[in-house]
């Protein structure tokens, strides 16, 4: 991969990111890297998570190291040469023409004409701007899906994330999170180049399921897919309870293996799980409702879910602190001076009988939060 220096022209700066791509600022020409790849050696990746990766793609000719020998893994890459690199594994021609002159120029006009990139994608910054995870998730997705490489397509961005990481393109940071607004290094865009091709040879690609619920819950509330390839109804979703006047709607779906400590928001729910039949935690799922009670009646109301609904399979749970319950979880009550609460409903569900969201209640009436295939 080449350097690019930053503009200091603030008028240039203004039109960076312009609908037209020749009036998109200029990315300065890179300084030439090692005029042959059997000349360069990469001094500074020995032992770097990614070392074969940067070796079998500066190998591959998508990027360069450095005239000096190293390839600073861990420096930010630029949105021109992501683009770049992408357009060469994607195997695209560049598309010369047009007024832009500048070096990556055929390269973005290249995937703008294999709809891969659009021109509106950068509605900020300039060419010199590091790229976000987020931005190299979008491009990595289209350059996979052939289904999105269309000028009309509106995909937004949760949805590209979360498309990403469902694919194993997008693996999370080190805790899982997404960082979609962090700028990429070098070494992760790298990374990335290697993921979509791997995908383009029908290789299946190792998902990072943390990354993925943390995406999906951004996206539709829940990680149901993620965690048991099933979708929940759509969130947020009015319980039809039939023993109150109060409206109960659940907003989140969390679901955690509680084999897993390290899992998508199992911290959390930090403190100690109990069940409140006294009963032993075993290999089991955390389900976790963020719900909320609101009073619509106009009259003075009191309500709360303790005793009113109960998990079809499994048993409620309360997270212990200090010997006491935790109260950021408590299950949500309105009383006559107060009209809405907010709260958190727990329980465990064992796993042989898991896969399905459902709830009773006192009455007998059934709650299912799974969405009808």
């Amino acid at each position: 991969m080449k350097r690019v220096v930053p503009l200091v022209v603030s008028m240039m700066l203004m039109s960076a990111c312009s609908p037209n791509a020749n009036t998109l600022v200029a990315a300065e020409q890179p300084k030439a890297a090692a005029e042959s790849k059997a000349a360069v050696s990469l001094n500074d990746i020995s032992g770097h998570w990614a070392e074969s990766d940067i070796k079998a793609i500066v190998a591959a000719g998508y990027v360069d190291g450095y005239p000096d020998g190293s390839f600073k893994p861990d420096h930010t890459v630029t949105r021109a040469e992501f683009i770049t690199m992408t357009a060469k594994a994607a195997g695209l021609k560049p598309v010369p023409g047009g007024d832009n002159k500048e070096w990556y120029a055929p390269y973005v006009a290249a995937l703008v004409q294999a709809g891969i990139h659009q021109y509106k994608d950068f509605s900020s910054g300039d060419w010199n701007t590091p790229i976000t995870r987020m931005e190299m998730a979008r491009l990595a997705v289209r350059a996979s899906d052939k289904s999105l490489q269309s000028p009309e397509d509106s995909t937004d961005a949760k949805k590209f994330m979360f498309l990403a990481t469902q694919k194993g393109l997008i693996t999370g940071m080190a805790n899982g999170q997404l960082g979609k607004e962090e700028s990429a290094t070098r070494a992760q865009s790298v990374k990335i180049i290697q993921r979509i091709l791997d995908a383009s040879q029908g290789k299946k690609l190792e998902v990072d399921k943390r990354a993925a619920s943390y995406a999906e819950v951004e996206l539709t509330g829940s990680n149901a897919q993620t965690m048991w390839g099933r979708n929940v109804v759509d969130l947020p979703y009015r319980m039809p309870l039939r023993n109150t006047k109060a409206t109960v709607k659940v907003h989140q779906i969390l679901i955690m293996d509680l084999k897993e400590k390290d899992g998508a928001f199992r911290s959390m729910f930090d403190g100690t799980l109990e069940k409140v039949n006294g009963e032993p935690i075993d290999d089991e799922y955390l389900i976790a409702l963020k719900v909320d009670i609101t009073n619509e009646t106009g009259s003075p109301l009191s309500y709360g879910l303790f005793g009113e609904l109960s998990p079809y399979s499994g048993t409620r749970v309360v997270v212990m602190k200090m010997d006491k319950v935790d109260e950021r979880f408590f299950l949500p009550s309105i009383g006559t001076k107060m009209n809405h609460a907010e709260g958190w409903y727990l329980f465990a569900t064992p796993k042989e009988k898991a896969r399905s969201l459902r709830l009773l209640e006192n009455n007998g009436t059934e709650i299912n939060l799974g969405k009808k295939e």
